[in-house]
Parts: C-alpha cells; structure tokens; sequence
C-alpha cells in the first residue's frame, strides 16, 4: 500500500497534461469552431485517456480506505490529506520536473523541495489542485451511491 500512495499523484497529475489542448487549432475567435478531423482525434486522444485514468484512479482510493475500515470522519481527513499531498506531489512534478522515482532514488533532493521555499503560486496551485481532487472524489461518490440507491 505505501508504494501505491508514493506513484498515486501520477494519476491526477493527467489533468495538468490537459493544456496541451490549447495547440490544438479548433478553437477560433468569435466563439467558432473548425472542422479539422485531425485536431479532433487529438481531442480525443488526449481527453479520453486522461478521463478514464484519473476517474479509474481516484476511484481505486475508495477501495483502498474501505480495506481498511475508517470512520466517515477519518475518510474525509484521509482524502483531504491525500489531495493535499498529491497536490504538492504535481506541483513538484510539473514545475521542478521531479519524478515519482526519485523520492526513493534522491530522497533529499526531494525533501529539500518539499520543505523549500513555498511562494504564494505554489500554495495556491496546491489549493486549486486539492479542490480539484476533492470535487473528483466527490463525484465519484455520488454516482456509486446514487448507482446503490435504484
């Protein structure tokens, strides 16, 4: 279980890769769109996969906090935790270009950058991202249980 936690921020770190839609051509001035075939299988290719990984992810935590049998109370402080933690994870990750590997490869280097400096973007980056996390796993919520209610 520690390993999975250590490599699981690569997974909503799939949403960062979303801005590589804004190269795609679709989009024109006035609020219209172009027909180009091939920049709408980008689309897809990149949007779905990213979709699926991160939903089939994040999903995954809610088994994992259920093998493990916490109160209502220590589930929600373990996601706010969690996301908290992926969130600087992909902060460090997309901006210091550190990889999952090194914090067992280089653990110092890691942990001089996590205890560095911490300047107003990083927090709110890790704030954004931490909202985004819990909004996922909230959704995700509600459609299992609105899935148990029928």
């Amino acid at each position: 279980m520690p390993l999975w936690l250590l490599f699981f921020p690569n997974t909503p770190y799939l949403l960062t890769d979303l801005f590589h839609l804004a190269s795609l051509q679709i989009y024109q001035a006035g609020g219209h769109f172009l027909n180009t075939t091939s920049d709408w299988w980008a689309y897809l290719t990149l949007l779905l996969p990213v979709l699926v990984m991160v939903f089939s992810g994040m999903a995954q935590v809610f088994n994992l906090f259920s093998a493990i049998k916490l109160s209502r109370g220590q589930k929600i402080g373990s996601f706010v935790i969690l996301s908290l933690l992926s969130s600087i994870a992909i902060y460090l990750g997309r901006f210091a270009r550190i990889h999952s590997i090194e914090l067992l490869v280089h653990p110092v280097t890691v942990l001089k950058l996590l205890l560095g400096d911490w300047p107003v973007e990083k927090i709110q980056f890790v704030l954004i991202f931490s909202i985004l996390q819990l909004g996922i796993w909230g959704l995700i919520y509600f459609l299992q249980r609105g899935g148990q209610e029928e």
